[in-house]
């Protein structure tokens, strides 16, 4: 796990970062972010009539497929204008703005617990885990999603390489466990909070767009790249369009992704 991270400079700078993407999220993002759905429905062994939380829920859309499904949803996310955004478009669910730190709910109260492309950005994981437990029932199931190995990530690449040759790959916003992977990282940390692994999987998935507009837009908002000069950014850009041109036919684009989906259970 990555060493040197000030956990209270990494809650602001998620904060910062994904009230900045609430309003173009479902856009951008989210065309991507769904693919893991029905791998945290296994995972989870969510089914009709399960009561779920999810945390970090950010515009409502996986909420959204897990009500479809015929759980009882609760969303929370710590982002204000995520939660104003996810009550806007799903106002059938219920959404709140909580820390995932602190969850305002009793204990041994959830079936399952979904965290989607949400881990990796926690400044203290170990005591959302321990959270986790105590919101869920004996035998409950938490089920995560986070990046799979970086170097399959060919969006985040084409990206992250343009970033890094004209600006500075150190000013984009990332948690303790960006990047991380490996089992020897999370069992002990799950274990400490009481969970028991299940399983710890990299899957392949895909981002496909019919142009990169929603690729450049996700990431601009997410690495504040308005931020920069404009001559920065155009280069950016550029070289963003050059690293993606592998990924393009037709004038629609595939990138190649993996994504690593955790189960752990309350015994």
């Amino acid at each position: 796990m990555n060493e040197g991270f000030d956990p209270n400079v990494v809650v602001e700078y998620e904060r910062d970062t994904w009230n900045r993407c609430a309003n173009s999220y479902l856009d951008t993002f989210s065309g991507f972010t769904q693919e893991t759905v029905s791998l945290l429905i296994d995972a989870g062994e969510i089914c009709a009539g399960s009561k779920v939380l999810e945390i970090g829920s950010g515009p409502g859309h996986v909420a959204n497929h897990l009500a479809k499904l015929g759980a009882s949803v609760t969303g929370v996310d710590f982002s204000p204008q995520m939660v104003e955004v996810a009550n806007k478009n799903y106002p059938q669910i219920t959404f709140e703005q909580a820390d995932a730190e602190d969850l305002p709910f009793a204990a041994d109260y959830f079936d399952a617990v979904v965290a989607n492309y949400v881990v990796h950005h926690l400044a203290r994981p170990e005591r959302v885990f321990s959270e986790v437990y105590r919101v869920l029932k004996t035998r409950g199931h938490f089920a995560f999603a986070v990046w799979g190995p970086p170097e399959e990530q060919s969006s985040i690449g084409a990206f992250f390489g343009a970033v890094e040759a004209h600006h500075d790959l150190a000013e984009l916003p990332h948690g303790p466990l960006f990047g991380i992977t490996e089992r020897n990282v999370y069992e002990p940390m799950l274990a400490k909070a009481g969970l028991e692994i299940r399983q710890l999987v990299v899957h392949e998935t895909t981002w496909r767009t019919d142009s990169l507009d929603p690729v450049l837009r996700g990431f601009w908002d997410w690495g504040n790249m308005a931020a920069l000069p404009s001559e920065t950014q155009d280069k950016i850009e550029g070289t963003t369009r050059e690293n993606a041109e592998p990924f393009e036919q037709n004038g629609r684009y595939a990138f190649p992704h993996s994504a690593l989906v955790g189960s752990a259970l309350k015994s």
